[in-house]
């Protein structure tokens, strides 16, 4: 599967990779402050009970088991680009936060989804129904959810600077969290039925916490100017509007060998993502396989060619790329160290590129 944080970055003259050896590095200082700190949180749950820390250890087991850390990535490179001290080992507690963030937000999305399956491995819902049975696999599994969101807490709490600077990366991630819990009333209710209700919906949960939150979260711990802060939320959020519009193309056309995505998945789900909003009419070729898990590979096939034909993809395609232009556009006004801007330009370029087709 194609990881988007290494692919078409820029190379510097003596053919390395700035911003793959970048993420490399951040990746290795968040697993390592991650299976330090869940270790010692799993032992002291397990001391409060057997059933305690079997819902400790659920949240590790997924914690661990996988995820590109492109949320610590992207705090780490707003740091760095506002002249943090200390550069990205400083922040390792606030990108250990930002995982545990996504464990409790996951959980959660698996329970409401009926998804038993999470990075290759069962998901925290799965493992609560076999402790403790479908009675209470759902309390079982918004407490786990709930106790990795506090845990995300008590992480970022640990950074070691200033106190000022982090109270604000924890209001942040706080108003993170209130738009991720709005945007998915909106995806639960599913009401989401033309491309400017999609996008409002991609921007309170995939803008606000995958790009706009961390990069936002490591301005402040910085201590960026509010001019610098300005122009960085500006940068971050068509970035992540325009990265889950690329997701929505690789649930239509994706590759699941190299994308991890299968060609039709989201057609399939009846999922009415940006893609879908932008045919014409729910007729035809589309209407055959939408909603309809049990749909032929052939009736599939057709579905997506019609989607190209029509223009659907290219107008898709378009989109992404006038968001990624703002994007670019808000970077160049930022005030920030050369390395910086780098690794944020590079990072912008991996998340909207072309993947699938």
């Amino acid at each position: 599967m194609r990881d988007p944080l290494l692919t078409s970055a820029p190379r510097t003259a003596a053919g390395r990779d700035p911003f793959a050896s970048f993420v490399t590095r951040v990746r290795a200082q968040v697993e390592a402050g991650l299976a330090a700190w869940l270790d010692e949180r799993v032992a002291g749950a397990t001391q409060r009970g057997a059933d305690v820390g079997a819902v400790a250890d659920a949240l590790r087991q997924l914690t661990l088991r996988g995820g590109k850390r492109m949320r610590p990535v992207l705090l780490a490179a707003a740091y760095e680009g506002c002249a943090g001290e200390g550069g990205s080992a400083t922040v390792a507690p606030a990108g250990v936060a930002l995982e545990l963030f996504q464990a409790y937000l996951l959980t959660h999305d698996d329970w409401m989804d009926g998804d038993d399956l999470r990075r290759g491995g069962p998901s925290v819902p799965a493992m609560m129904r076999e402790r403790f049975g479908a009675q209470l696999v759902g309390a079982m599994s918004v407490l786990a959810g709930d106790l990795a969101a506090a845990w995300s807490r008590c992480a970022l709490f640990e950074t070691p600077l200033p106190p000022t600077r982090i109270l604000r990366a924890a209001e942040e991630l706080t108003r993170v969290e209130e738009e991720v819990v709005q945007g998915q009333v909106l995806d639960v209710v599913g009401l989401s039925r033309s491309s400017a209700a999609v996008e409002a919906v991609h921007s309170l949960k995939t803008a606000s916490y995958t790009v706009r939150g961390p990069v936002a979260m490591g301005a402040h711990l910085a201590g960026a100017s509010d001019d610098q802060l300005a122009s960085l939320v500006a940068f971050a959020e068509p970035l992540g509007v325009a990265f889950q519009l690329r997701d929505d193309l690789l649930g239509v056309f994706g590759d699941a060998n190299t994308m991890g995505k299968s060609a039709g998945g989201d057609l399939r789900k009846g999922r009415y993502s940006a893609v879908v909003v932008a045919t014409a009419s729910m007729s035809g070729p589309v209407e055959r396989v939408f909603g309809r898990e049990d749909a032929s590979d052939e009736d599939v096939r057709s579905a997506i060619a019609s989607l190209e034909t029509s223009g659907v993809r290219a107008q898709v395609e378009a989109r992404i790329e006038e968001l990624a232009r703002a994007s670019r556009v808000a970077l160049e006004g930022v005030r920030l160290t050369g390395e910086g801007r780098i690794l944020l330009a590079s990072a912008a370029e991996a998340l909207t590129q072309r993947l699938c087709g």
